[in-house]
């Protein structure tokens, strides 16, 4: 069993494409982009486009993390109902909060994906979200009706008599189906996002850790393992992998580790059987499970909540396969091709956010939800940077929040999981009722 990314299998994160050794760090540059995934090289992509000279900087190699290392599903949403936006940040921000979470970063993703040609297996699926029980469904229902008269969502709800057209398993109690979200190859997705933002004149370095910004006359002097560099202006696009060097940032960030698996080949017929409408999954118990076939529809990609704190990858496929054989009981005997992880980065809002602390940007806090927003409010950022008006957004008015107790360690992730795994265990009492 393989512990790298199965999307590393055919679209090997960029920088692997070639092997010369890196080149030099220029001495400066208009703006210093601190993180190479699909925030930065989108931020890249736009100031590069407008004139300005740009370097991206990865301690890896660009993409390495959480954008090669997801589920490969792209659509909105957040886990904040509207209600609750409300009374957080006001109905106006409220509402527009809504528009670009399920509208706008979609469209914009898409749109990326089709002006700069990338060829990532995109595809417009549907999602199906599985209900844990029927009164989650019946709630769910309503505010969808709610959600309608706010947002012009494409959005039907799966009653349970229907649900085996939209996924073999009868666990759910019925789900509800997002007509315009999609599919992808992650690995695809961020090399053409990356090759885009160098096609644009933009300089992305890997192995390039940032170890420190700080004031220097009128811009900033970026220290980093390689050098120091001169920018006007920083950006910080490192979201889940935010490191302790960057105190206040990291205290607001909270690295979530989501476990994936991918299985063999499957039988043939096997994916007609489990996946008729090839959508993409998710659940909403808090086990969070997600789960699709692979682009070409030979495996199946799973991933969840195996735990919240470190665990082995082998401890990690154990579970997640548990998982698998309860969703689709016919999986029970086949073998795992690859295990792996990837940190995503949440707030204490589970909002996105972009702003300024110490004069330096950022744009992160995905929460789960990064191929459609990373690239929205990458090119967000990018234009508030240089005043564009184009640039305004709900998400500078949402909170990047810290708790006291939070300082550079999340040493109540593994409390969190247990409470998530209690109120599943009470979730399964309420649905054998």
């Amino acid at each position: 069993m393989k512990t790298a990314p199965y999307w590393w299998e055919n679209a090997a994160p960029f920088g692997d494409r070639r092997g010369d050794p890196p080149a030099a760090l220029p001495a400066q540059c208009d703006v210093v982009i601190v993180g190479a995934g699909l925030t930065g090289c989108s931020a890249a992509l736009t100031l590069a486009r407008a004139g300005k000279d740009v370097v991206a900087l990865d301690a890896q190699r660009p993409g390495w993390g959480a954008s090669t290392r997801n589920g490969g599903m792209i659509g909105g949403g957040y886990r904040l109902s509207h209600q609750q936006m409300v009374e957080k940040y006001g109905a106006q921000t409220a509402h527009r909060l809504l528009v670009e979470s399920h509208v706008d970063s979609l469209e914009f993703a898409v749109s990326r994906i089709r002006d700069e040609g990338i060829d990532c297996d995109y595809h417009r699926y549907g999602r199906f979200r599985g209900q844990w029980n029927r009164a989650e469904y019946d709630a769910t229902a309503r505010s969808l009706d709610d959600l309608r008269k706010l947002v012009a969502v494409n959005i039907d709800m799966v009653p349970p008599e229907a649900q085996r057209a939209e996924i073999g398993s009868d666990l759910y109690s019925g789900g509800m189906l997002l007509h315009d979200h999609g599919g992808l190859h992650p690995g695809k997705y961020m090399m053409g996002m990356a090759l885009a933002a160098e096609r644009a004149g933009a300089r992305l370095f890997g192995h390039t850790a940032v170890r420190d910004v700080r004031p220097a006359g009128s811009g900033f002097a970026v220290a980093t393992a390689r050098g120091e560099i001169r920018a006007a202006a920083v950006l910080m696009a490192t979201n889940g992998y935010t490191t302790p060097d960057f105190a206040k940032l990291k205290r607001r960030m909270i690295p979530v580790s989501s476990f994936l698996i991918a299985t063999e080949e499957l039988p043939e017929g096997m994916a007609d059987d489990l996946m008729p409408g090839r959508r993409m999954c998710v659940e909403t118990r808090n086990r969070h499970c997600y789960f699709r076939l692979s682009p070409d529809g030979r495996r199946l990609v799973l991933g969840g909540r195996a735990a919240m704190n470190r665990v082995s990858l082998a401890r990690s496929a154990r579970v997640l396969h548990g998982l698998l054989g309860e969703i689709f009981p016919q999986t029970r005997t086949l073998k795992l091709s690859h295990s792996w992880t990837g940190h995503t980065g949440f707030t204490f809002s589970f909002m996105p956010h972009i702003g300024r602390l110490d004069g330096i940007w950022h744009a992160m806090g995905y929460s789960g939800s990064g191929n459609a927003m990373a690239p929205y409010l990458g090119h967000k950022a990018a234009l508030l940077m240089m005043g564009d008006p184009a640039g305004e957004t709900a998400f500078t008015e949402t909170t990047l929040e810290t708790r006291f107790w939070y300082r550079k360690t999340p040493w109540f992730l593994p409390f969190a999981h247990q409470l998530y795994r209690i109120a599943d265990r009470r979730d399964d009492r309420a649905r054998a009722r």
